[in-house]
């Protein structure tokens, strides 16, 4: 999409600063990518580890489990509506009506207060990160644009395999490998199709 702000960007940031979200804030979740859950691939569940409502950094908050396209796209463009049409524009709209009816103060108190039934994270230790389990993407988002110190939630821990890391770090080297012995193949292959006309 263009850098063209829509309408609804335009009200958006204006009620956002206006509430005492900085500029800054706004623009940096522009740059703030949910990345891939990659990390589900060398960690192991600790055993009776839950913890209900625990309040977590909003900021350790790298990913989302979800079916939807979510990542790579950044706080920004999922807040905003540019990347993904199935976010709810109306529970968006509900977030900032509650921001200027009710304050920043009130708005951000919210998502570290308790949710029924709780959303669910996992945190990787090693990495110290939390990944958002399904429920709770509109809330996840929004918390992050509204900068949202924390949000409580049920949070299950996840220690890291070494074993499993090896073998993912080793899975990952070939897939490059293999990718970039494809390029060459490919670059090859047009060369030699040049040639022979």
């Amino acid at each position: 999409m263009d850098d063209m702000t829509t309408d609804f960007e335009q009200r958006a940031i204006e009620i956002m600063v206006q509430a005492g979200i900085s500029g800054a804030h706004i623009q940096l979740q522009k740059k703030n990518v949910f990345q891939a859950a990659s990390v589900e691939n060398y960690y192991d569940k600790v055993e009776d580890s839950e913890k209900l409502c625990e309040n977590i950094p909003v900021e350790k908050i790298l990913a989302i489990k979800t079916t939807w396209p979510i990542e790579g796209k950044s706080v920004y463009d999922l807040f905003m509506g540019r990347v993904n049409e199935e976010i709810d524009a109306e529970k968006i709209n509900q977030s900032l009506k509650s921001l200027e009816e009710n304050g920043l103060a009130f708005q951000q108190a919210f998502y570290s207060g308790e949710f029924d039934p709780p959303i669910n994270f996992n945190y990787y230790t090693a990495d110290d990160c939390y990944i958002l389990q399904q429920e709770g993407l509109h809330r996840t988002i929004t918390a992050k644009m509204f900068n949202a110190p924390e949000m409580s939630g049920l949070v299950t821990s996840y220690e890291l395999n070494e074993e499993k890391k090896k073998q993912y770090d080793d899975y990952i080297s070939l897939k490059e490998i293999l990718r970039l012995t494809d390029i060459k193949g490919l670059t090859l292959d047009l060369f030699q199709d040049k040639k022979d006309k």
